[in-house]
């Protein structure tokens, strides 16, 4: 399966004899309609209705972002026959739920070590304690210490910066600003898993639900956002791809500008691709569903070696 980005102003879509064709300056390229896993037109293009629904009916998100800035909009199927499914999610006891937090936090943190390494910070979590913990708050209470120490061991290898640690509603900091935008890039993707599988966005098994916010998606996404948002985004402050300059200071906070949008987009969608992230998002959101049936499951873990 394959995802497929699409950044060419002004690209022409069109689906031709079972191909998904892409129609740009340099050139035509195609790839069956079968292959794609996922849609991601960047910028203006040009799609037909008729893609769309072709796309829809095969089960295949399709995310449009139409300027830098903006947090991309997802177009997905309604889910068909799943019935089931969200029904053991609205009924689920607060054991299940316990069961499935554990797995998530623990994969968390131990990816959030992954992340660590990776960037060369001398700091290790622990999460022996959350294997035996025995309700929520207590899980939640253990992970938000390994978080405050994840954040604090990031501050220090991002000397000068003037990051505390994680902020954000609004980002005080450029740091907090260039991480809020790629979790919401990476959101999107787990929203698309969590509704394909036929469950609710908003009913969480961690993080508590309120409004309209989508917290099993951001159950499902937190073992994916220290390898592959955090590292990103710190790897282009250090790297000084992403200056000081990029970002834009108000009495609102502070935020990515357009060019560091552009920037975080590709760098972090070339990750989500090469990495097969919305693949990995769906099979723990299949996991998440087999530890609520009292079945174990396998956490994800970054495919490369720290």
């Amino acid at each position: 399966m394959t995802s497929v980005l699409i950044q060419t102003p002004g690209a022409k879509i069109s689906a031709r004899a079972g191909r998904l064709v892409v129609e740009t300056v340099d050139g035509v390229r195609d790839v069956p309609l079968d292959h794609v896993s996922e849609l991601l037109v960047l910028g203006n293009a040009r799609m037909s209705t008729a893609v769309i629904a072709d796309l829809a009916g095969r089960g295949v998100p399709v995310h449009f972002q139409a300027a830098e800035s903006q947090v991309p909009f997802s177009i997905l199927n309604a889910s068909t026959g799943q019935v089931e499914a969200l029904r053991q999610q609205l009924t689920l006891t607060d054991v299940q739920q316990l069961r499935a937090a554990r797995g998530l936090i623990q994969a968390k943190i131990r990816n959030a070590n992954w992340a660590l390494q990776r960037l060369g910070s001398p700091v290790t979590l622990k999460f022996a304690e959350v294997v035996a913990a025995k309700d929520a708050d207590t899980l939640r209470g253990l992970e938000g210490v390994a978080a405050r120490a994840y954040f604090s061991g990031l501050r220090d290898i991002l000397p000068g910066w003037g990051f505390p640690g994680r902020s954000y509603r609004p980002a005080p900091d450029p740091v907090n600003a260039a991480l809020s935008f790629a979790y919401s890039l990476l959101l999107g993707r787990a929203v698309a898993a969590v509704v394909q599988a036929g469950l609710h966005p908003a009913v969480g098994t961690m993080h508590v639900t309120h409004g309209r916010r989508p917290a099993l998606a951001l159950d499902i996404m937190e073992p994916f956002r220290a390898p592959v948002c955090d590292v990103v985004v710190v790897g282009l402050l250090r790297s000084g791809r992403l200056p000081r300059q990029t970002f834009e200071e108000s009495a609102n906070g502070v935020r990515l500008g357009r060019n560091g949008c552009s920037l975080v987009t590709r760098v972090l969608n070339e990750r989500i691709i090469s990495w097969r992230i919305p693949e990995a998002l769906r099979a723990q959101v299949q996991g998440v569903q087999r530890v609520w049936q009292g079945e174990s499951a396998v956490w994800w873990a970054p495919p490369v070696r720290a």
